[in-house]
């Protein structure tokens, strides 16, 4: 019964996002068995579950199937000693959940947790609308591609912001560039890009 209660930990988090105001609970536990359960509430169908090592590379995938509550376990005791995250990738935000994995015994760090807000990005009437915000004061690079031929895209316009949390920009495009471009923002070491025509 000791080693039952040294080894599970519950992490439960409420995250209110800007954009729908919506929680979601999360909890994961270590259960007897060695396995995990993890419990995602508010999940859309198109959102997608990560599972990464500390180099980025994807170990586990899943596109999330249906609205409203996920739950399913996992074997994370296979996993070699190291650090991991859980990532769920939803419209609006990527939520991290952090764990490691140290002889067979998986420990969530739950000071560690973190939302990353993606930019949104709208265009219309030649003019790109870029908005940004991140809780913590963050270095944003900016760089807008135009579709030359045959998808080879030629920079025309590059900015760096340092140390902001809130960016609200407007990009106005010359009238006789019609067509495709590509707009990508980096911040917190993730690029961003999107795909529009004008």
């Amino acid at each position: 019964m000791k080693t039952l209660m040294k080894n599970t930990l519950v992490l439960a988090m409420i995250f209110a996002t800007l954009i729908s105001n919506a929680t979601e609970l999360t909890s994961l536990n270590n259960e007897e068995d060695g396995k995990t359960t993890l419990v995602l509430e508010n999940v859309s169908q198109g959102d997608m579950l990560l599972v990464k090592d500390a180099y980025g590379i994807i170990l586990y995938r899943e596109a999330i199937l249906e609205n409203g509550k996920y739950n399913k376990s996992f074997d994370l005791t296979t996993l070699p000693n190291g650090s991991y995250i859980f990532e769920l990738d939803k419209k609006a935000d990527i939520r991290v959940y952090p764990f490691t994995v140290n002889s067979k015994t998986v420990t969530f760090d739950k000071e560690s947790l973190k939302v990353i807000y993606k930019p949104r990005i709208k265009t219309e009437d030649q003019m790109i609308t870029v908005n940004t915000y991140n809780p913590t004061k963050s270095n944003y690079s900016i760089n807008i591609y135009y579709d030359t031929e045959n998808d080879s895209y030629e920079k025309i316009y590059s900015e760096t912001v340092n140390d902001t949390s809130i960016i609200a920009k407007k990009y106005t495009l010359l009238k006789d560039r019609t067509g495709d471009y590509k707009i990508e923002i980096t911040v917190n070491d993730r690029t961003f890009t999107s795909f529009s025509s004008l």
